[in-house]
């Protein structure tokens, strides 16, 4: 399964029955589909009312944090009884310079706090920022069912202190890529329990689709690269990374698919 993507994006305007066909042709069993902003809500779960494969999580990007936000707070509290999988796509990011780190962590730990109020697992973002992410964690407490760190690039290392806080993660295009140790060493501890599989489409391609709109059908793509690096086959892996989705996200799946 595509455990991230966004459906909301204007890339796929207009054409997004096709999109999540052509993702169920390739095998794909379900998406989450992660809105970035509160704008994005409704039509986070328009999209699953109207799609039986997709399931949808709201959250408040920090590449998007706004003071104005807060104020919609309130209304991501609903989140649970409106539907939603898990509260995401939110955290922490380092490598921008606006919006300033101090206004990330404040709405950040917000979203933390009503996760666990929700009983909802997260759906994380965090680039150069791992000390102060586990530092908000360890602060407010992670949500009692984790989450995932989405488009996951760290170190072995850093993977077993964020396990450590309950935490999963997904891999998505970087699969597909010129082989890594780090990456090599990365899988190897996070194999089998804490890997997941996302595209993060319409974002991050695989190589066979470099220049193109990502779209939810090319996690085929990330599947083989997984599959290259761990040596296994490739439905091992697609049953045993669509089975560590459904228990972190509750999503009643079976067995099959990728």
């Amino acid at each position: 399964m595509d455990a991230h993507c966004h459906l909301e994006a204007e890339e796929f305007s207009g054409r997004l029955d096709r999109i999540i066909a052509d993702a169920r042709a390739a095998g794909v069993v379900k998406l989450i589909t992660a809105a970035i902003v509160p704008e994005q809500w409704e039509q986070s779960a328009a999209i699953a009312a109207a799609h039986p494969e997709v399931a949808f999580a709201w959250g408040v990007h920090p590449w998007y944090a706004r003071e104005e936000h807060f104020a919609a707070l309130p209304g991501l509290a609903t989140a649970r009884a409106r539907g939603a999988c898990a509260i995401g796509e939110i955290g922490l990011d380092g490598k921008i310079a606006s919006p300033e780190m101090e206004l990330q962590r404040r709405i950040f730990e917000d979203q933390l706090r009503i996760a666990r109020e929700l009983d909802l697992p997260v759906v994380l973002h965090c680039r150069g920022a791992f000390n102060e992410l586990l530092e908000s964690l360890k602060r407010v407490g992670a949500p009692a069912r984790g989450g995932m760190v989405h488009a996951f690039s760290g170190s072995a290392e850093v993977a077993e202190a964020c396990m450590a806080q309950g935490l999963r993660f997904s891999m998505g295009g970087a699969l597909s890529y010129r082989k890594s140790n780090k990456r090599d060493r990365t899988l190897r501890r996070i194999w089998p329990d804490h890997l997941l599989l996302e595209t993060d489409s319409p974002d991050i391609p695989p190589v066979q689709a470099a220049g193109q709109t990502n779209v939810p059908a090319n996690i085929v793509h990330n599947l083989a690269g997984a599959s290259a690096y761990l040596g296994l086959l490739e439905a091992t892996i697609a049953e045993q990374t669509t089975r560590n989705a459904d228990r972190l996200f509750c999503l009643g799946l079976g067995e099959g698919g990728v």
